[in-house]
């Protein structure tokens, strides 16, 4: 069986609080670009970069998160963050557990605004080596070859810099459609 023969699974993780219609364009816009066989929400449990803001409880956003996706055989939930209480929840840490429960190859599905601040990520240098990183648009216009130019690491700055190119490109930005809702609309 060839690489691509494996199934990929995209990891799509996320406060979700609460998920929308929006984080669904998101997962359908990776399904649609042929990059992932299935997406696997993963509601976080400590992000990192959300430290101090009040969340639903966790069971309660895998419960809207599993509503959400109800409909979508190549959409699951996982509670793997709830299982580990990571505190904090980096992502490279959650990603190792999550590929020994994935059979065939795990790639991260993570934002335009997410990419941009790649470069302060825990141990992104080992997250961009190990990982294809597929990215959807948020309509920042901060990501661009420049921009992953100048906050390439000072150390491998062209090795780290040719694999954000990559990831920016190559495995690049998920075509999907615009979303106008806002998350406040959708509080449960």
């Amino acid at each position: 069986m060839t690489e691509r023969e494996k199934k990929v699974t995209a990891f799509f993780g996320g406060s979700f609080d609460p998920p929308h219609p929006g984080h669904l364009g998101v997962a359908l816009g990776a399904l649609e670009s042929g990059r992932c066989d299935r997406v696997l929400w993963a509601p976080a449990y400590a992000p990192p970069h959300k430290k101090g803001v009040e969340r639903a409880p966790f069971e309660k956003r895998m419960e809207m998160v599993s509503g959400l996706i109800s409909e979508y055989p190549d959409m699951l939930v996982s509670d793997i963050e709830n299982r580990l209480a990571l505190v904090p929840s980096y992502t490279i840490d959650v990603l190792e557990y999550a590929q020994a429960e994935t059979d065939g190859r795990l790639v991260l599905l993570i934002g335009e605004d997410s990419l941009a601040q790649l470069h302060t990520w825990h141990r992104a240098h080992e997250l961009v080596e190990r990982y294809e990183i597929l990215t959807y648009p948020r309509n920042t216009g901060v990501v661009d070859e420049k921009y992953l130019k100048v906050y390439s690491a000072e150390d491998d700055k062209q090795t780290w810099f040719e694999k954000l190119k990559i990831c920016a490109s190559e495995c690049g930005f998920v075509d999907m459609k615009t979303y106008k809702a806002s998350p406040e609309s959708f509080k449960g």
